[in-house]
């Protein structure tokens, strides 16, 4: 038996910081002092005495797994590549009418006590899908989702923007990854939708200013 990160649950490192994002809870956590320590000695395969491992199950970060431990900062390639120069603007009722439906839903899905479902099941229709993706597909939609947000009256919000878009693409059978990054000196929390070449969300600058945090792929 081992130990992973409890479902919902990502970290990475950010210099000497490690920080974890905790959706069940919508918190950013930072593990300080001993409690850093004895979660890296867990990592590495060192061993803990029993008070330290009480604190960190205490955190709800951890839960038990099969086969040894698997505590993994995510690894992504952010591309350089995103949307800003995509050049069909064109106006489309339908696309319109489709964005406004999916940011309604993707508010309604932003609460604390919703948010690590929705990305839960993101994750697992991603999972039910062919590994295949179209990437040039997810563009076009990407763009034209772009095109036609303007006519909606909710305010951009990067989380907002990505769970509608990509309740978009699941729901036409498009496969993207879901990322979400921090970055700290101040802390500041980012979330964006790519392809293995574009940033679809947002744009690729801002996207490569922040650690990945937890990837839905």
């Amino acid at each position: 038996m081992g130990w992973t990160l409890a479902p919902g649950t990502g970290f990475c490192e950010v210099g000497s910081e490690r920080v974890f994002l905790d959706l069940r809870r919508d918190k950013y956590i930072a593990l300080k002092g001993e409690d850093r320590a004895a979660f890296d000695r867990l990592r590495f395969g060192e061993p803990n005495d029993s008070d330290a491992m009480t604190r960190l199950v205490a955190t709800g970060l951890l839960s038990r797994c099969e086969g040894p431990h698997a505590l993994s900062p995510p690894s992504t390639d952010i591309p350089c590549r995103d949307l800003a120069a995509w050049g069909d603007g064109t106006f489309s009722l339908r696309m319109a009418i489709a964005a406004a439906f999916a940011l309604r839903r993707a508010r309604r899905c932003m609460g604390p006590d919703r948010i690590g479902r929705t990305i839960a099941t993101a994750r697992a229709r991603r999972s039910a899908m062919r590994e295949g993706r179209d990437e040039d597909a997810a563009e076009r939609l990407a763009g034209s989702y772009a095109a036609n947000r303007w006519v909606n009256p909710i305010p951009q919000r990067c989380l907002i923007d990505a769970l509608a878009l990509d309740h978009l693409f699941l729901s036409r059978g498009i496969r993207t990854t879901f990322v979400f990054g921090v970055r700290l000196a101040p802390f500041r929390a980012h979330c964006w939708l790519q392809t293995s070449s574009t940033i679809l969300t947002g744009t690729a600058a801002e996207a490569r200013s922040y650690t990945p945090i937890l990837v839905v792929a």
